[in-house]
């Protein structure tokens, strides 16, 4: 159980938290006759009515409840989440709680912190309904865990800010000496103790998002201290992850692939936790989100620089995008991407735009486009650009069926004119003469008819976009 609310010392003592050690002792020598005696004992300031766990008032726990409260830090940390009667008000207020009118005792103290700051008359009123409203936030199952809905939340929200105020203001040292403490405190000591305490109870059944907000517009530096945190253990996460993915890059670069989808499948949940809880402008935020981006590219780059393949990787690019905090990383993000999907359009078909190329065939086309025609010196220049297409299994073989069907077709074409001449004139010169146009006509007719190359290169937009500049396929002549 919580030493901040069920077992609290002060609470176990059944006194207050500024109560004199005469009033301890007596409790105490009270406690220890009823122990004798089997029997159980029971003090005023019990507040059975709340949820908190039945008080077990042992020798050995009521011992350590004593001895606990004996260091000055540790009047005031315990303190902190109890009450004190401190002025009239106070007395006023307390009989009010010890009867079980929370509402009274609530309107009571508000009526003294209502329209003033802090001061050497409230600092007590302020410390004792912040203590109620963190006691009242309590669930019903006395687990020392607050409930978890909007009006928890507003007292919550109401209880803290007191705190902080109290523990912020100038009357501090009064509060402290109150409580009979008479040794200098750090205010910063106790800041850190609070926050840290709050946030191990919130933490339990609160969201990283419900915690953002109850602690919005408080403190800074106390929200600053909750939100590092918050955010301690998920940063440190990252790191190793990332870590772990650059030494297995080093290791085995053509895993690469592997490595930074382990990397975005183990990091997911803490960046987008990191996210909810900073926020996307926070500087811790986005220094992890860069060095993750980053990582989750490197893999997939130096695995393509190893194997010339990294088609699978594309959505791990475009994750990177969508992370990357800062331009620089989103430019590198956004030429990966587009590296990646000209890459995967390179190594499809650009004939029928589905099946896998055949690296092993290569369909070279060179195009021409005159640049400079001299007609009294009877030259010509002209440039001109190899343009490489690769096609399927199944386009080759489509493609070379054309080719040898135009070369057969050809070939036979011109040997029916040959003979046809040389049975007219008996001209074999004739005959060869006219098997030669023969071809190139014959042949030229049926690439007309059965043209899948030229198609195929045809309808390529590489060679669109030449033929817009001025290029062709037929060399410039003189």
């Amino acid at each position: 159980m919580s030493l901040l609310f069920t077992s609290n010392p002060y609470r176990t003592l059944g006194v207050l938290s500024n109560s004199s050690p005469r009033l301890i002792q007596k409790n105490l020598s009270k406690i220890k006759a009823f122990s004798k005696l089997g029997k159980s004992v029971n003090f005023e300031f019990d507040f059975p009515f709340l949820n908190l766990t039945p008080i077990n008032r042992n020798i050995e726990i009521t011992t350590k409840a004593e001895s606990r409260i004996l260091l000055d830090i540790n009047k005031i940390k315990f303190g902190l989440f109890w009450f004190q009667d401190v002025s009239t008000v106070d007395s006023v207020a307390l009989s009010n709680l010890v009867k079980g009118d929370t509402n009274k005792a609530i309107e009571i103290w508000n009526k003294m912190i209502k329209s003033s700051a802090v001061n050497s008359k409230n600092f007590s009123a302020l410390n004792n309904v912040s203590s109620l409203l963190f006691l009242l936030s309590l669930d019903n199952y006395k687990t020392d865990r607050f409930k978890n809905d909007n009006e928890t939340l507003l007292k919550l929200r109401q209880a803290i800010d007191y705190k902080l105020k109290l523990i912020n203001s100038s009357f501090f040292d009064v509060y402290c000496e109150s409580l009979g403490v008479k040794s200098p405190i750090n205010s910063d000591e106790i800041l850190t103790y609070f926050s840290e305490e709050i946030l191990e109870i919130i933490q339990q059944n609160f969201t990283s998002f419900q915690i953002k907000n109850l602690i919005k517009e408080q403190d800074p530096v106390f929200s600053e201290m909750i939100n590092m945190k918050l955010v301690k253990g998920p940063i440190s996460d990252l790191k190793e992850q990332i870590k772990l993915a650059s030494n297995a890059l080093e290791d085995d670069a053509k895993n690469g692939i592997s490595v930074g989808k382990t990397l975005i499948k183990n990091t997911v949940s803490d960046l987008k936790y990191l996210k909810q809880t900073l926020g996307e402008d926070n500087y811790q935020y986005q220094a992890i989100a860069d060095k993750l981006s980053n990582q989750i590219l490197q893999c997939g780059i130096v695995c393509f620089n190893k194997t010339g393949d990294d088609q699978s990787y594309l959505s791990s690019y475009k994750y990177a995008l969508s992370v990357a905090p800062n331009e620089k990383t989103k430019t590198r993000a956004n030429d990966c991407v587009k590296h990646c999907e000209e890459e995967r359009l390179a190594n499809i078909c650009c004939n029928c735009n589905n099946a896998k190329v055949d690296k092993s065939n290569v369909k070279n086309t060179i195009m021409y486009k005159e640049t400079e025609r001299s007609w009294l010196s009877n030259q010509v220049k002209y440039r001109q650009v190899t343009l490489s297409f690769y096609f399927c299994k199944e386009c080759n073989r489509k493609i070379d069926k054309a080719s040898t069907t135009n070369l057969l077709v050809g070939v036979i074409g011109a040997l029916i004119i040959g003979c046809l001449i040389y049975t007219n004139d008996g001209s074999g010169f004739g005959a060869i003469l006219g098997a030669f146009f023969g071809f190139a006509i014959v042949s030229w007719i049926s690439r007309l008819i059965n043209s899948a190359e030229s198609d195929a290169i045809e309808k390529q937009p590489i060679v669109r976009k030449y033929k817009k500049e001025g290029y062709g396929f037929t060399q410039p002549g003189k």
